[in-house]
Order: structure tokens, then C-alpha cells, then sequence
């Protein structure tokens, strides 16, 4: 039985990447999907419910969003449901993963399994990734504010000098030059050309039936430069403080994407499949994002009591508390903080009884002299408490995009159930 790679190539848009490809670029995209087709798929409705950490549990479960009910980061761990690599691991097979979003590690004998860096779930294999593995943790959840450990610093190095391809290090030497010069999209680039290396060479060591690589950056990188892309025909303009007019980060993510799919597709006797999930469509304005710099000193500033804070993906951060009464006021306080015209500032705070899922959804510019509210009470210097994430360009959308090696072009109607993903993987597996 051929193995089988699927890559969980997050949000990205394939009306941008066939623009790029009928301007004579991605070369294996092209042949690709001229090769095998490309499927469109179909998720959620309502607008809150398309988030990657609702759809890719859809995909591994096989359960819509209303049956699984996972509806936050991190829900996944404790929940009790099972995702396809227990169940495959059940029957027998040797399974694997490196960053799959929103994921529990529940498998016994995987021999890697890095989790995605917002999440608290076991990690599986030797020293080195367990090392990277805390290295992509700090490394991403501080990424706004530039922080790298040194032991950061370091198993990033070992990764490169041990995991790396010699073809890949073009990509490294561009794209590090590209953050020396302040192009913050080439620190999402050098990550992802990293996950994809260290996957390549583990895969080829332990060769396991089954296994998930999940790579972010593009859509990382649509979500904050979507409108400098020269497929993008909106009216939407990134100021030129925040980036270069004539720069096209879309382009060298999925330059980077074309490179992958050459590489995964060298792997022989495997079956490749690709899932995007849910896609990004262009704001119809620029959005500000920003995130809390210290989360413990700015709770405790407003005097909540609390027991722990887990900072999750960019905006968003989970609180625990000691009891029901400190809760229950935190989530009254966090609900009473406005701007000065009224505008909330924690715009979502998620009551879940023992916790509060918390995301700071102001997004207008915050300066120097902004303050806010909590009933009367005025606090100064906001702008000390957070730091600058990025203008946002693109938003979610319901559809979805499929490909798989073992496809040919109209084997499937277009806007089939994303869920319905799952069913693929355990047919192939017989099960």
C-alpha cells in the first residue's frame, strides 16, 4: 500500500496562485493541477465560524463544526474525539505530524509529532524535536515583538545545519537578507522553508504510513500583504511604511509552495494530497492588528485575579482562574473596556465556565496618546501595553480548494463538504 503525505496548505487562495501561474510562474502547481484537477470545497456559513481551528478538526474527525463542537485554539486537547492518526494507529499503522493547527497529540508510538505553537499537547521523538519544537513556540508566539531566545536561536541552527536540503538554502540566504532588511514576511518564509525541510527529512528516516505536514506562512502572509499582490485588483493600498509598493510577499510564499510540492512529489510510492481548507478573499478596508506585549502585567494592571494566561494566536489569549467569582468578574471587566468613542476594545470574550477565551479586536491605528476606559476610570499609554501585529488584507471565505496525486482532473464535483476529507484518507487506508 503506497503511504500517504497530506499537507494542510492553510487559507490559500488558488484564483491568486493560477493568476501566477497563467503569468508563466509556478511551474509545478501548473502541472499539477493539469495533471490530478483542483477541487473546490465548501465549509461553514456563518462568518465567525470559518477559522482554521474549526475547519481542519472538521477534516480529521470527519465531523462538521456542529458535532465536533470545537470552536477555539486549543479546544482540541481534552475533548475526546478522535482524529484520524489514533484511528489509524489503531489499526496498525505508524503515523506522524509536524505543526498541524488545533491538533491533540493522543498517538502512543509516533516517532515525530511537533504541534503547532499555540497549543499544550504532548510533543513525539528524539532530543532535536523536542528542542525545535519549543524553538517554534517562542519563536512565533513572540514574533511581534522580535524576542529570540538563544536556545531559540540555537535549535533553529541545529535544524538548519542537520534537517536543511542544499537546495533549500537559496531560499534561506533570500529570505534572510529580506528580514536583515525589515521584510518581516521572510521570517514566515524562513519557517515554513524550515517545517518543510525538517519534514522531508524525517519523513524519509521513519517513513511512517501516514503523516501531516501544516504550513501557515501563506496565509499568514495573505492576511497582512494580500493587497500588494500583483494578481489583487481591489482598491485597497498598504501604506508604504508598512511595506514596499513594488514588493509581492504573495508570490514568494507560493514560489516557495511550488518548491515543496516538487520535493514531497520526489518522495516515491507515497500519496500526496493537499487541502486548504477555508481560503482568504481582500478586506474591503485596512484593518489594524495588535496584540497584548505582556499579558500577565496588563491583566494584573486591571486587577483581575487570575490563575494562569495562555497567549494564543496573534489578538487572542485564554485566561484560568482560581474560582467562579474571579471569573466572573474578569469577564465583566474585560466586557467594560471602551475607547474613548464607545468602541469596544476585548470585543470577544467567550464565558466557557472555567475559562475565558479573550481577543483584543480593536482595529483601528492605536497611538501614542490613546487611552481607554473601564466605566469611568481613564488608563493611559495603551500603546506601551501592545504591540503592532500588521494591517490586515485578507478575510476568511467558505471555500476551500482539494488536490490529490491519485486524481484526475473532474473525478469529483466541486464544493464537496470539507469534512468529507477524512473519508478520502481512511479509504485509502481501507478502513
Amino acid at each position: 500500500m503506497e503511504k500517504l503525505i497530506f499537507w494542510e496548505m492553510n487559507e490559500i487562495n488558488f484564483n491568486y496562485v493560477n493568476f501566477y501561474i497563467d503569468k508563466g510562474k509556478l511551474p509545478n502547481w501548473k502541472k499539477f493541477i493539469e495533471d490530478h484537477g483542483l477541487f473546490k470545497t465548501i465549509s461553514e456559513n456563518k462568518y465567525e465560524d470559518l477559522e482554521p481551528w474549526i475547519q481542519w478538526p472538521s477534516i480529521r474527525t470527519g465531523l462538521t463544526n456542529q458535532d465536533h463542537g470545537l470552536f477555539r485554539l486549543g479546544d482540541m486537547e481534552g475533548s475526546g474525539l478522535k482524529q484520524h492518526w489514533e484511528i489509524l494507529e489503531e489499526n496498525g499503522y505508524t503515523v506522524a505530524a509536524i505543526s498541524p493547527i488545533n491538533a491533540a497529540n493522543n498517538t502512543q508510538k509516533s516517532p515525530f509529532w511537533i504541534p503547532d505553537p499555540w497549543v499544550e499537547t504532548k510533543v513525539s521523538g528524539n532530543g532535536f524535536i523536542l528542542r525545535i519544537a519549543k524553538a517554534i513556540k517562542q519563536a512565533v508566539n513572540d514574533n511581534s515583538s522580535e524576542k529570540l531566545e538563544t536556545k531559540t536561536i540555537l535549535a533553529i541552527f541545529e535544524g538548519l545545519l542537520t534537517k536543511s536540503q542544499l537546495n533549500s538554502w537559496p531560499q534561506y540566504i533570500s529570505s534572510l537578507f529580506g528580514a536583515i532588511k525589515g521584510q518581516h514576511w521572510s521570517k514566515a518564509i524562513i519557517l515554513d522553508r524550515l517545517l518543510a525541510d525538517i519534514f522531508i527529512c524525517l519523513w524519509n528516516k521513519h517513513q511512517p504510513d501516514f503523516s501531516v505536514l501544516f504550513l501557515n506562512s501563506g496565509a499568514h502572509i495573505q492576511h497582512h500583504y494580500m493587497c500588494n499582490s500583483s494578481a489583487y485588483d481591489g482598491q485597497v493600498k498598504n501604506p508604504s511604511w508598512y511595506i514596499n509598493e513594488q514588493k509581492d510577499p504573495l508570490f514568494e510564499i507560493l514560489e516557495l509552495y511550488d518548491s515543496v510540492l516538487y520535493e514531497l512529489q520526489k518522495i516515491k510510492n507515497t500519496r500526496l494530497m493537499v487541502a486548504v481548507g477555508i481560503q482568504q478573499i481582500p478586506y474591503e478596508k485596512a484593518t489594524f492588528y495588535w496584540r497584548l506585549k505582556d499579558h500577565d502585567a496588563f491583566i494584573t494592571k486591571l486587577g483581575i485575579r487570575y490563575k494562569k494566561i495562555q497567549p494564543r494566536m496573534t489578538r487572542d489569549f485564554l485566561i484560568e482562574f482560581h474560582n467562579h467569582g474571579d471569573l466572573i468578574k474578569a469577564e465583566s471587566i474585560l466586557n467594560n473596556i471602551k475607547s474613548v468613542s464607545g468602541e469596544k476594545v476585548f470585543g470577544e470574550v467567550d464565558n466557557r465556565g472555567r475559562d475565558l477565551f479573550v481577543t483584543l479586536t480593536y482595529s483601528d491605528n492605536i497611538s501614542e496618546q490613546f487611552s481607554f476606559f473601564l466605566d469611568t476610570k481613564e488608563f493611559t499609554n495603551f500603546r506601551g501595553d501592545v504591540v503592532f501585529v500588521a494591517i490586515k488584507n485578507g478575510r476568511h471565505d467558505k471555500v476551500g480548494y482539494y488536490l490529490d496525486s491519485n486524481r484526475k482532473p473532474n473525478d469529483l464535483k466541486n464544493y464537496l463538504p470539507v469534512h468529507k476529507i477524512f473519508h478520502f484518507i481512511m479509504n485509502h487506508f481501507k478502513l
